[in-house]
């Protein structure tokens, strides 16, 4: 019997949370340009980190709109915020409000990225406070179909990892 978390499992956590999140994006004060995000999980059972993304219902484009500023790369970022997560245990708004000295090069002051016992979750491309908030979503989707996972394995004598 495989692992509690699957690639299948974190996919289904992104489903269900992903009406919330497109919300999220609708709203003017969660985003301050980009009505999308990209973001990584990283945990226990993966091979490798899965990439995901949402975008606001209303808006299908991804096109960079100069007046933002700089182009970004949320997918790097994300991944940086992930590399912060993973390595100190603990969500980057933290690490950037109480201990920003523990950033390494190339890292970020923004928060974005949500610890949960062993689950990383990084998001970037809205505010820092709605990246975080849609990372800690996910990472709640994901232990909730674990905890349900463990429940029905139980309840069929399959308790045995």
């Amino acid at each position: 019997m495989p692992r509690i978390i699957t690639p299948e499992l974190v996919a289904r956590a992104i489903e269900l949370v992903r009406p919330a999140v497109q919300e999220i994006l609708c709203d003017s004060q969660a985003v301050w340009g980009p009505r999308w995000v990209d973001g990584w999980v990283d945990a226990p059972g993966l091979e490798k980190a899965y990439r995901f993304g949402f975008q606001a219902m209303r808006s299908r484009s991804r096109v960079w709109n100069r007046k933002w500023g700089k182009k970004m790369d949320f997918v790097s970022v994300a991944d940086k915020k992930l590399s912060v997560v993973k390595r100190l245990g603990v969500n980057t708004s933290a690490v950037a409000k109480l201990m920003p000295w523990l950033l390494q090069e190339g890292e970020y002051l923004y928060a974005g990225g949500a610890w949960r016992d062993g689950i990383c979750v990084a998001v970037s491309g809205a505010k820092s406070a709605a990246d975080e908030a849609i990372a800690e979503m996910v990472a709640s989707a994901i232990v909730m179909l674990c905890l349900l996972d463990a429940e029905k394995r139980l309840k069929e004598n399959k308790a045995q990892i």
